[in-house]
């Protein structure tokens, strides 16, 4: 990106304030995590693509929550709040996984395994030689390396090592991979640590598997999300951050999903279930878009069973005639579809006056461009204010809606006074901008 004030058009700021409507339809009840429950719970692969469980690799930097998101997920399966991966300190600075494990969560202390794994691993570090090995990626995707394999920031997977598998099967292999970023630290990501994510990025893509970022520590990232976590879905900040991830790691925002990990917690709380469970439903969900892949990959194709499935989760995953939730059950779907394309300016806190847009302690507040990441288009027209008639015929075309770019505002709270007749955001922004890879 060359300028960093080139920011995706579904994004109405940087600070913390709330929307009025959800930017992401979800509902915050009892039924809802209920319903999630239920669903996950009776996944499984279709049977002709011959695999029983499902295996989801987590990645990312040290201490942004790997190991607690198992924890999260196994806690709401138990009903209680549960440690069974070894976790670390906000304080650590080395990674506390040393290992790759391959964690099961069961349905209750002593129900069913459920159809999926959780696979975690060694912690990335910015410095080289340090942390995990991208290098080693492509072994452990492919399905080459046993679980419980002890890691070394040197690099010591080969063909020779002890469990090694020479010829894997698709059981083996990584059906979906997470990269989890610390939301705290998503706008100030270490250049080398961007770098060893993109060289990892590029791995799991070129492989046809379906890739996914969670976004974690939410609830620090937003004080509004820290007093109630069902607001992360009104908050611009949460929406920024996600829009951030999609910048810096290429990957559209439909792949990026904010959480909120059990860390002092000692009961379940039904927002963070939701949350948690929400991201999960995505994880098998692309999960399943990868086995139908796979089945022509090997050349098999889908064949329809003779007796269609009757669980939760094959009934999710088919047509439905009922229309699907609406934001508040009042906002159509029209509305929600033009916030997102309208530079998200409908999700914006309604505003009392014209020129609080242009105004703040009596200067002209920064006007950021905004750039459809989809279409590469020309930065605006210089906006010249030479008095408040102009001014307010400015805002005017600064909130008119067009096809392929608009103008968003963003708060300063103490911006620099503007004369007569100077211009405002000059307009000639790097368009350097590109469209995040889309993942088969």
């Amino acid at each position: 990106m060359g300028n960093s004030s080139v920011i995706p058009r579904y994004f109405t700021g940087s600070g913390s304030s709330l929307g009025k409507n959800q930017w992401r339809p979800l509902e915050w009840k009892d039924q809802t995590r209920f319903d999630l429950i239920e669903t996950i719970r009776e996944y499984k692969p279709l049977q002709q693509v011959g695999v029983k469980s499902a295996r989801i690799l987590l990645l990312g930097h040290t201490n942004v929550g790997k190991s607690s998101f198992f924890n999260t997920i196994n806690s709401i399966f138990r009903n209680h709040v549960t440690a069974q991966a070894v976790v670390g300190s906000p304080d650590d600075q080395r990674t506390v996984t040393t290992k790759m494990r391959s964690y099961q969560v069961r349905d209750g202390r002593e129900g069913k395994i459920l159809n999926f794994e959780i696979v975690d691993t060694m912690g990335v570090e910015e410095a080289f030689g340090e942390g995990f090995d991208p290098a080693e990626l492509p072994y452990i995707l492919d399905g080459h390396v046993p679980d419980n394999h002890q890691f070394d920031a040197k690099g010591n997977i080969s063909a020779d090592m002890h469990g090694f598998k020479k010829t894997p099967v698709l059981c083996d292999k990584t059906h979906c991979c997470v990269f989890i970023l610390d939301g705290t630290k998503i706008e100030i990501m270490d250049e080398d640590l961007k770098k060893k994510l993109s060289e990892m990025r590029k791995k799991i893509t070129t492989r046809g598997i379906p890739l996914l970022i969670l976004v974690s520590k939410i609830d620090q990232a937003c004080p509004h999300t820290m007093k109630d976590i069902s607001a992360v879905y009104k908050s611009l900040r949460v929406q920024h951050l996600i829009a951030q991830a999609s910048i810096k790691i290429g990957i559209p925002v439909c792949h990026i999903l904010p959480i909120k990990n059990y860390t002092h917690e000692i009961e379940l709380d039904t927002c963070v279930d939701i949350l948690a469970l929400s991201a999960l439903q995505q994880m098998l969900r692309f999960t399943d878009n990868y086995f139908d892949e796979s089945l022509v990959t090997l050349g098999k194709g889908y064949v329809q069973p003779p007796t269609l499935s009757t669980d939760a989760w094959t009934k999710s995953a088919t047509r439905n005639p009922t229309p699907s939730p609406k934001l508040n059950n009042s906002r159509p779907a029209s509305e929600m579809k033009l916030a997102w394309a309208n530079g998200g300016n409908a999700l914006a806190p309604p505003q009392t006056h014209i020129s609080d847009k242009l105004m703040s302690n009596g200067g002209i507040s920064e006007i950021s461009q905004v750039i459809d990441l989809e279409h590469e288009t020309p930065p605006p027209i210089p906006v010249i204010v030479n008095s408040h008639e102009e001014e307010e015929a400015a805002a005017e075309r600064i909130n008119a809606p067009t096809p392929k770019q608009d103008i968003t505002i963003s708060s300063n709270p103490s911006p620099a006074p503007v004369e007569s007749g100077a211009k405002v955001n000059g307009g000639g922004a790097d368009m350097a901008a590109a469209t995040p890879a889309a993942v088969a």
